[in-house]
């Protein structure tokens, strides 16, 4: 009977330290391991478990309520996006140039923890929704549309209302 083996899925980072021995110094390749296994581990498993292919898998950060998943650019350029967030709203993002690439970008971040249907549960409260309104408010300033006086202006009658309504 033949037994299936995982698929083993290696980050660029733990690649290079696996061979880092060749170059010298037996001590410093062990210690390059080490630094590398978290990574290499939380690749592993977030790879097995979505075949190689965890796009729109949300992953949070293990400091902080913040979170990142891989999707494909919007652009269609054929490239891959790590697009950010937190509590407040989208906080960036980056592209790569593969899925891959992308997903140990976003492990290297501190993005770690699986955390699937994360931004549904965010994107529902009170809190992103204010940070929405704030950032369309900023959007419109980088736009030319208002002035950043008057984007001020709006962001403090904002924070007032808030204020006020809690």
């Amino acid at each position: 009977m033949n037994q299936v083996h995982p698929q083993r899925y290696r980050t660029t980072t733990w690649e290079r330290a696996r061979v880092a021995h060749l170059r010298g110094r037996p001590d410093f390749a062990r210690h390059l391991r080490g630094i590398a296994r978290p990574m290499q581990i939380s690749y592993q498993r977030l790879m097995q478990a979505y075949n190689g292919e965890p796009v729109g898998v949300e992953c949070r950060e293990r400091e902080r309520d913040a979170w990142a998943f891989v999707v494909p650019e919007m652009s269609g350029s054929g490239r891959w996006r790590i697009q950010r967030f937190d509590l407040d709203g989208f906080v960036g993002h980056m592209c790569f140039d593969t899925l891959a690439i992308a997903v140990e970008n976003m492990l290297q971040e501190g993005y770690r923890i699986l955390d699937a249907g994360a931004l549904d549960r965010v994107a529902a409260t009170n809190r992103w929704a204010k940070g929405i309104k704030r950032a369309a408010v900023v959007q419109r300033c980088q736009e030319g549309l208002i002035t950043y006086a008057q984007m001020l202006d709006e962001l403090r009658r904002m924070q007032e209302e808030a204020t006020a309504g809690s």
